[in-house]
C-alpha cells in the first residue's frame, strides 16, 4: 500500500451538453477539456491513471501539488473560449489516502472516497476531504484558503466526511448545497452504514440500467447475499436531488399482510386517513411524485407486496420500485435481478492478486482487519483466505461470520473448523437453493460454536422487532438461566461475533438482528420450551414502557418521550399482538389502548388503535376492571371519530354510564370531554355541549390543568361553532392551561383553533399569533400540522401580504401532497386561486377555481365555513370580470384537468392553457 493524494474532475451537465452542442462540437469542446485537465497535471506533476468520457481521475504524490493544479485548471477552464459561447463548468474532488498498485490500476477504499468527494460538488467547486484539507491548510498557495462545509453523509453511506472548499481568486465561490445525504433537496430516509461498501461495481453498473429501463426490479438471492446492503448503495447512487427522493420500506418486522400499505405510507411520512385503506391514501400521496422506493424483505408478504407494487405501478406513473426478495413478485413488468455471491478469485489467484480481483477476498480482509486483527494476504495467508471465502460460497453475511471469529481464532484454525461444518452441517431440505443450504449451514455453525448462555440470549432476542436497547434485552431476556447482571457481556460478545448489530442512536446504542439470523433464532426459540416465557416478558416489557411514558406525554417533557416510543413503535405493536393472543392478555391490551392514547393522538394512530382495542372490548373478561375498561372505552371512542362516527358516538355514551356508576371522577372528566369531543365529528355539536360542558365544570373543581386543558380543547370544538362570540374566553382559559402544564400537543390543538376563531372574528394580529405559537409547539413534539401552512395563508392574504400568502400556501401544497391529503391540496388551491384574482389574473384565479373543486368534490367533503366564504366572494368577483360564458369556461377548464395537470397548473409548473380555445 502507498500513499496517493487522488483527484476526480468531471463536467458537470455533460449529457445536457451533447444534446445542445450535437456530438461534433462536443467532441471539439471535449477535446479541449482533456488538454487543460493533462496541461495541469503535467503542470505540477501529476499522473493520469483512468480517463472515461469527461471524468479523470489522477494522482500526485504531494497534495499541495494537487490542489494547485486543481487551482491552475478550474481557472484556465473559466478562461477558456468554448465552441458555440457554452460555460464548462468542472467539479474536483481531493482526497489524500491508501492503494495498491496492480495490473489493473490502483486498488483501494480511499479512491472510492475521493471519488465520493466529488460528487457531491458542483461545477466550478473544488473539494477537499479533511485528511487532505489538514495535509494543505498551512501549504497553500499565495492568496488561497480552505472553508470548512461541515460535516456529511457521503452516497458510500459510511462514515460522514468533513468537507473543505477550496477558495482563491479567479475561482468561483457561492454554490449550491452540497450533493450530500444529508442536503434536504436530496429527499431520502437511507441509513448510514457502520461498515464500509464492498465491491459489488458489477452489479451496481448492471442493476442501475435496470432501474432504468423497468418500474421494478426485484433483488433476488438467498437469505444473506447481499439484497438489502446491494439495494441500499444502489438507492444512494440514484440519488441526484431530482424528483422526490429515494425512500427505504423496510419490511421484515412487518407480520400481517394488511399492513404492507401501512408501512409504507409510514416510511414516506403518509398520513392515515381514518375509514379509508391505506393503498387508496398511498396510491393518491404517490400519484403525482417521482421517486424511488426500495421495498426490504419482501419474501414473508410476498402476496401482499406483489398487490402493492403492482397498484402503484399501475396508478402512480413516475414511481419506480426496487424489492429484495427471496422469490420474485412475480406480476407483470418485473425485472428480476438474482444477486450472485460476491465474486470469487480466478484459477490460480491466491496472493495479494486475489484481494484485487475477488470482491469476496477483500470483504473478508476488510472485516477481519476491522476486528483488529492486522490480517495481510501474501503467499502463505492468502490460499487459507481464498479457501474460506470458496468454501462460504462468496456470501457476504457468511463472510462476515467467519471473519469475526479471528478475534479468538487463528486463520488456520478457522478454516479447519470451517470444513468440519460443512462436513457435518448439510443443509436444509433437498428442495432448498444450495446456497440458502449453505448459509443455514453457515449461521448454525456460527451458532454453535457459541457457549450456552450467548445461544441462549441470540434465541431470545429473536422475540423483539427491529431494534431495541441494553434496558430492553436486561428486562425481556434476564431470567431464568441468564442473570440480568450477566446480559451486558453476553449481549458485548455476540455484537463482537456479528450475530447481532450495534448502531448509534444519539448517546446510546441500538441493537437488531440481521433478519436471516433472527429467523434462524426464532426457528429454534419456537422449538424449545420457552418462547411463551419469552413474549409474555417482552410484552410485559413494553407495556411498562408503555406505561412509564405515559404521565409524561402530558407535561414540558413530552417532546422526548413520544420520540422514546416512536423508536419502541414496532416493538409495542409486537408487545400488543403477543398479548392479544394470549389467554391471558385481555387486561394488558386495555392498559396499553390507555398508555398510548396520547401517543395515538399525537401520531395519528387512529386506524392502530381501533384495531388493537375493539375486538378486545368485547371480551367478557374486558370488564374485570371496570375503571380501566372505562378508560380504554375513552381511548376507542376517540380513536372512531373519523372511521366509524356511531361506535366513537356508542363508546362514549359507555364510558359516560360506566364512570357515573363508578362514582370516578377523573374518568367521568374524559368519559365527558371525549363524547363532546365525537359529537362535534358526528355533526352534532349541541349533543356535545352538555357533556362538554358538565367536564369543564368539574375539572375546574379538581384544579388539574391538564384535564382542564383537554376538556376545554374538546368541548371548544362544539361550543366555538354554536356560540362563537363568546369562545374567546375559554380559548384564553385552555391556552393558560396548556402554558402552566407544558402541554405542547393539546397546545396545538387548541391555537390552530384559535386561530382559525380569530380569523372568522376579523381579528388578523390574532390569528397569526395563535398560529405561530402552534407551530412551535407542534415543532416541540416532533410532528407535523398540515393545516397550519393553509391557515397562515389567510392570515397573510387578509394582511396584504400577497407574496406571503402565495409562499404559504404552496408549502401546504407541497406538504398535503407529500402526505396524499388532497381535501388540503384542494385548500390550497383555494388560497391560490383566491391570490390570482385578487391580482387581477382572472382566467388563471377561475381555473384554479376549477381545480380546487374538483379536487375537493373527490373527497366528497363540503368546504369549511370560514373558506366557503372566502370562496363565495372571490367567484363574485371573477365571474364579475370575465363574464358568465368566459367564466364558465375557464372553470370547467380546471376541473376537467387530471389530479397531476391540477397539481402542476396550481403549483406553477404547468403553463395555463387558453381557457377561450
Amino acid at each position: 500500500m502507498e500513499t496517493f493524494t487522488f483527484l476526480f474532475t468531471d463536467i458537470e451537465g455533460s449529457t445536457a451538453l451533447v444534446r445542445r452542442l450535437g456530438e461534433g462540437l462536443y467532441a471539439q469542446l471535449l477535446a479541449d477539456h482533456h488538454s487543460l485537465i493533462r496541461s495541469g497535471l503535467a503542470a505540477h506533476d501529476g499522473t493520469e491513471v483512468d480517463t472515461q468520457g469527461d471524468a479523470f481521475f489522477a494522482v500526485f504524490s504531494s497534495p499541495t501539488a494537487c490542489v494547485a493544479a486543481a487551482m491552475e485548471m478550474q481557472r484556465a477552464l473559466e478562461a477558456h473560449a468554448w465552441p458555440a459561447g457554452e460555460h464548462v463548468q468542472v467539479r474536483m474532488g481531493v482526497h489524500t489516502g491508501e492503494a495498491s498498485k496492480t495490473v489493473t490500476g490502483l486498488v483501494g477504499l480511499d479512491v472510492h472516497r475521493a471519488a465520493r468527494v466529488a460528487a457531491v460538488g458542483s461545477g466550478g467547486q473544488v473539494l477537499l476531504s479533511g485528511t487532505a484539507a489538514a495535509l494543505v491548510r498551512d501549504a497553500l498557495p499565495a492568496g488561497a484558503a480552505v472553508a470548512d462545509l461541515g460535516v456529511h453523509r457521503l452516497k458510500d453511506l459510511g462514515r460522514p466526511e468533513r468537507i473543505f472548499q477550496l477558495q482563491a481568486a479567479g475561482l468561483q465561490a457561492r454554490f449550491p448545497p452540497l450533493r450530500s445525504l444529508g442536503n434536504p433537496a436530496l429527499a431520502n430516509n437511507l441509513p448510514a452504514q457502520l461498515a464500509t461498501f464492498i465491491g459489488r461495481e458489477r452489479e451496481l453498473s448492471e442493476v442501475r440500467p435496470l432501474v432504468a429501463s423497468s418500474r421494478l426490479v426485484t433483488l433476488t438471492g438467498a437469505g444473506g447475499c447481499g439484497k438489502t446492503r446491494l439495494s441500499i448503495q444502489l438507492a444512494a447512487g440514484l440519488l441526484d436531488g431530482s424528483g422526490d427522493g429515494v425512500w427505504l420500506v423496510e419490511l421484515a418486522a412487518v407480520l400481517d399482510e394488511d399492513a404492507v400499505a401501512p408501512a409504507i405510507c409510514q416510511a414516506l411520512g403518509i398520513a392515515a386517513q381514518p375509514g379509508r385503506p391505506a393503498l387508496d391514501t398511498l396510491l393518491d400521496a404517490l400519484a403525482l411524485q417521482a421517486m424511488l422506493i426500495v421495498l426490504d424483505n419482501c419474501e414473508h408478504l410476498i402476496d401482499a407486496c406483489a398487490k402493492t407494487a403492482d397498484a402503484i405501478l399501475r396508478n402512480c406513473p413516475r414511481v419506480h420500485l426496487v424489492a429484495t426478495s427471496r422469490e420474485p413478485l412475480g406480476i407483470g413488468g418485473e425485472a428480476i435481478y438474482r444477486v450472485p455471491p460476491l465474486s470469487l478469485p480466478g484459477a490460480g489467484e491466491s496472493g495479494s492478486s486475489a484481494a484485487e480481483s475477488s470482491d469476496a477476498v477483500a470483504l473478508f480482509i476488510e472485516r477481519a482487519r476491522a476486528q483488529g486483527t492486522g490480517l495481510s494476504v501474501d503467499d502463505q495467508t492468502g490460499p487459507l483466505v481464498v479457501s474460506i471465502c470458496r468454501r462460504l460460497d462468496g456470501l457476504p453475511l457468511a463472510i462476515e461470520l467467519a471473519a469475526a471469529r479471528l478475534r479468538w481464532l487463528s486463520l488456520t484454525g478457522l478454516a479447519d473448523r470451517l470444513d468440519q461444518r460443512f462436513r457435518l452441517l448439510t443443509g436444509g431440505t433437498r428442495t432448498a437453493p444450495a446456497r440458502q443450504q449453505t448459509l443455514e449451514a453457515t449461521v448454525d455453525w456460527s451458532y454453535s460454536l457459541l457457549p450456552g448462555a450467548e445461544q441462549l440470549l441470540l434465541r431470545r432476542l429473536s422475540v423483539f422487532a427491529e431494534g431495541f436497547d441494553l434496558e430492553a434485552v436486561e428486562a425481556v431476556c434476564g431470567f431464568g438461566d441468564i442473570e440480568p447482571f450477566d446480559v451486558t457481556g453476553l449481549l458485548g460478545s455476540l455484537v463482537d461475533k456479528s450475530l447481532v448489530v450495534a448502531e448509534p442512536a444519539g448517546p446510546a446504542l441500538r441493537y437488531r438482528l440481521l433478519e436471516t439470523i433472527r429467523q434462524f433464532a426464532a426457528e429454534r426459540l419456537a422449538a424449545g420450551d420457552e418462547a411463551a416465557a419469552v413474549e409474555a416478558a417482552h410484552c410485559a416489557h413494553y407495556l411498562s414502557v408503555a406505561e412509564t411514558a405515559a404521565p409524561h406525554l402530558t407535561g414540558p417533557g413530552q417532546g422526548s418521550w413520544l420520540t422514546r416510543l416512536d423508536t419502541d413503535q414496532a416493538n409495542l405493536r409486537r408487545g400488543a399482538l403477543h398479548a392479544a393472543d394470549g389467554p391471558d392478555g385481555t387486561a394488558q391490551v386495555l392498559r396499553l389502548g390507555v398508555a398510548l392514547r396520547r401517543y395515538w393522538m399525537a401520531r395519528s394512530r387512529d386506524e392502530e388503535a381501533l384495531a388493537l382495542l375493539m375486538p378486545v372490548l368485547d371480551r367478557p373478561e374486558a370488564r374485570a376492571a371496570p375503571e380501566l375498561f372505562g378508560a380504554a372505552l375513552v381511548t376507542a371512542a376517540i380513536a372512531a371519530r373519523y372511521a366509524d362516527m356511531a361506535a366513537a358516538l356508542r363508546l362514549g355514551d359507555q364510558a359516560v354510564t360506566l364512570a357515573r356508576q363508578l362514582d370516578a371522577a377523573r374518568l367521568l372528566i374524559e368519559s365527558l370531554a371525549a363524547l363532546s369531543f365525537v359529537c362535534y365529528f358526528a355533526g352534532q355539536p349541541e349533543r356535545g355541549l352538555p357533556p362538554g360542558r358538565e367536564a369543564v365544570e368539574r375539572a375546574r373543581q379538581l384544579g388539574d390543568d391538564v384535564l382542564l386543558g383537554v376538556s376545554l380543547m374538546e368541548y371548544l370544538h362544539c361550543y366555538a361553532l354554536i356560540d362563537p362570540a363568546h369562545a374567546g374566553p375559554l380559548f384564553t382559559e385552555a391556552i393558560a392551561c396548556t402554558q402552566r402544564s407544558g402541554d405542547h400537543l393539546v397546545a396545538d390543538f387548541l391555537l390552530t383553533n384559535a386561530g382559525v376563531h380569530a380569523l372568522r372574528a376579523g381579528d388578523i394580529t390574532a390569528a397569526r399569533a395563535y398560529l405561530q405559537q402552534a407551530a412551535q409547539a407542534i415543532r416541540a413534539i416532533g410532528g407535523d400540522n398540515l393545516h397550519l401552512s393553509i391557515n397562515m395563508g389567510w392570515v397573510l392574504r387578509q394582511d396584504n401580504d400577497p407574496d406571503g400568502a402565495r409562499s404559504t400556501f404552496n408549502e401546504g401544497l407541497q406538504m398535503s401532497r407529500r402526505s396524499g391529503d388532497r381535501a388540503d391540496v384542494a385548500y390550497a388551491s383555494l388560497g391560490l386561486a383566491c391570490l390570482a384574482a385578487d391580482e387581477g389574473d382572472w382566467h388563471r384565479a377561475a381555473m384554479l377555481h376549477g381545480v380546487a373543486q374538483a379536487l375537493l368534490d373527490r373527497t366528497g367533503l363540503p368546504w369549511e365555513e370560514l373558506e366557503a366564504s372566502y370562496r363565495r366572494d372571490s367567484l363574485a368577483q371573477v365571474r364579475a370580470q370575465l363574464g358568465q360564458e368566459q367564466f364558465e369556461r375557464a372553470h370547467a377548464g380546471g376541473m376537467a384537468l387530471s389530479f397531476g395537470e391540477a397539481f402542476d397548473f396550481a403549483s406553477g409548473k404547468l403553463s395555463q392553457p387558453d381557457p377561450l380555445v
